[in-house]
């Protein structure tokens, strides 16, 4: 009889597992971005350089603190630009300015600016991406072209960050983590915009280390005229896009 009674529970809970849709065990807002908070939110700015395994000898210093940014590209010229967010508000260089991949990687504000970047952050459930367990926002596992993010289920890093611009669909794939000063941070990202695709090596030299907010004003940027670095500024500049907050 006890077995009988048992086999009947475990039949009834298989039932109601299937039943019940996957979005009831995935966290809502307030908690998801609470998990957001515990792994990254002491996280305010950091600095890191970017190298170019394809472009030998191009690399970028990259001075980032909660939203605002400042990058100096070296290559055969030294060319520097500050911004805040997709904006750029100072270069040196006559036309627009390149935006660095590692500026979706950790946005203030996550989930609510995810909202704004068109990711419907209310279709979420739990999926793999190259081998890792993700928690998705945005898209199913098999949809190739909608707004998504997969952030990794327990350290909660981004692992692909995908959206639509006016250049084209544009995906970020970041991989190659480690941890810095207790923070899961990436080694390389992939962009690809309308199938065009760029590998993006990251050495990171500091966290918590670049909040002076003299970093990030238009005046610190010199006003005398300088040469647009080689390649792959021309495709950072002309194809990659940040989201626009609607």
């Amino acid at each position: 009889m006890m077995n009988r009674l048992s086999a009947a529970v475990v039949v009834c809970l298989l039932v109601l597992l299937i039943a019940v849709p996957g979005a009831a065990f995935t966290p809502d807002d307030e908690e998801l971005s609470a998990s957001l908070t515990a792994k990254y939110g002491p996280l305010r700015s950091w600095e890191a350089e970017m190298s170019f395994p394809d472009y030998p000898g191009v690399r970028v210093e990259i001075a980032y603190a909660s939203g605002q940014w400042r990058q100096k590209w070296q290559a055969e010229t030294t060319v520097e630009a500050v911004g805040f967010g997709e904006k750029v508000i100072g270069a040196c260089t006559p036309g627009g300015f390149a935006l660095s991949p590692l500026f979706v990687w950790l946005v203030p504000n996550p989930v609510e600016t995810w909202k704004e970047w068109g990711v419907a952050v209310d279709d979420r459930g739990y999926g793999f991406y190259d081998g890792a367990p993700c928690f998705i926002l945005g898209a199913e596992p098999a949809d190739p072209s909608s707004s998504v993010i997969y952030l990794h289920n327990e350290t909660r890093a981004p692992l692909l960050i995908r959206y639509m611009t006016e250049v084209g669909l544009t995906s970020v794939v970041f991989s190659k983590y480690k941890v810095l000063a207790g923070y899961s941070v990436p080694q390389q990202c992939v962009v690809t915009v309308d199938g065009t695709t760029l590998t993006v090596n990251i050495t990171w030299k500091a966290v918590n280390g670049a909040g002076d907010k003299a970093l990030y004003v238009k005046e610190s940027v010199s006003p005398i005229p300088c040469a647009e670095p080689p390649a792959p500024f021309d495709f950072l500049r002309d194809s990659f896009r940040i989201p626009s907050r609607r």
